[in-house]
């Protein structure tokens, strides 16, 4: 069995890894979730490298198939479709916490 981990910057999700052993897929999220984080983080003053960098987690290990590609690409699509525009508007206006 692989491993599904999504790293996220506070509440906003960024990429989609994959693990198995030493293999790995990984898909980053489009432009408009780097985008979110970018706002959020000068909106709440963590634009500061330090700031910024100790914002930054991995969510626990969720098994997934041993296909990689299929499930990194299977994960991503799931993000992109569950962070709409007004979700990750209503996250950058939270600080990037998920109140809900």
């Amino acid at each position: 069995m692989a491993d599904r981990i999504i790293v996220y910057w506070r509440d906003i999700p960024a990429q989609v890894i994959i693990k198995q052993g030493r293999k790995t897929a990984k898909r980053e999220l489009t432009l408009r979730f780097t985008e979110a984080i970018d706002m959020c983080a000068m909106r709440t003053g963590a634009a500061d490298s330090g700031d910024y960098l100790a914002e930054w987690r991995k969510a626990d290990p969720t098994p997934v198939s041993d296909d990689l590609e299929l499930e990194a690409d299977k994960a991503a699509a799931e993000l992109e479709a569950a962070y709409d525009k007004e979700r990750l508007v209503a996250l950058v206006k939270s600080g990037g916490k998920d109140n809900g």
